[in-house]
């Protein structure tokens, strides 16, 4: 089946699938210790970023997002999902993503960094919540978990040559989780609407 193109980076995970999948012995490893593993490259992207090393922190958010993807392949494809699975793989991220925020604190103010550590958690929120109601997540929007990975390693490699960029980008990605969270409200509520119908 064809995955729906929708607003966002998420959906982009099934190119990189396509090259993983071609990895050797990839049906031996474990989903959960995939999961788990994240904590390191999200643990050393907000250390990277608090201490102003961009290329570091640009090759720990390229690693994050690259086990993250072969953690759903593999679990997905070879038929290792759990319900534990399914817990352990949004903990790193959710516990990881409060850390890369608070290492921007350097380079904003501390109002605009508690907006966003908000925002980013209703954003997350908004888009299981849907489950409650038997349908199913949501990862529309343009500041999503991925997207916000990806907004950040660019502004890094802009950082890196000297502009103060995260005075734009901080307040912007407050902005485009405030569109996320609209966007998966309205889509959770369609859809629910239209499996009663």
């Amino acid at each position: 089946m064809t995955p729906k193109i929708d607003l966002g980076l998420y959906q982009a995970k099934y190119t990189l699938r396509a090259l993983l999948r071609k990895i050797p012995g990839i049906n031996q490893l474990s989903p959960n210790w995939l999961s788990c593993s994240t904590f390191i490259p999200g643990v050393a992207t907000a250390y990277c970023l608090y201490q102003g090393w961009w290329i570091g922190a640009i090759i720990a958010i390229a690693l994050r997002m690259l086990i993250s993807t072969l953690d759903g392949l593999v679990a997905e494809e070879f038929n290792k999902t759990s319900p534990l699975g399914a817990y352990l793989n949004r903990l790193p991220g959710e516990i990881t993503d409060l850390l890369i925020i608070l290492g921007l604190f350097p380079y904003s103010q501390i109002g605009w960094i508690i907006a966003l550590i908000m925002l980013t958690s209703w954003v997350q929120t908004f888009g299981l919540l849907g489950l409650v109601a038997g349908s199913k997540t949501q990862s529309v929007g343009p500041c999503g978990q991925t997207d916000r990975l990806a907004i950040i390693g660019l502004s890094c490699i802009v950082a890196a040559f000297g502009f103060p960029i995260w005075q734009y980008v901080i307040p912007g990605m407050c902005i485009g989780c405030g569109l996320t969270i609209v966007l998966r409200i309205f889509r959770s509520i369609r859809n629910i609407n239209t499996q009663t119908t």
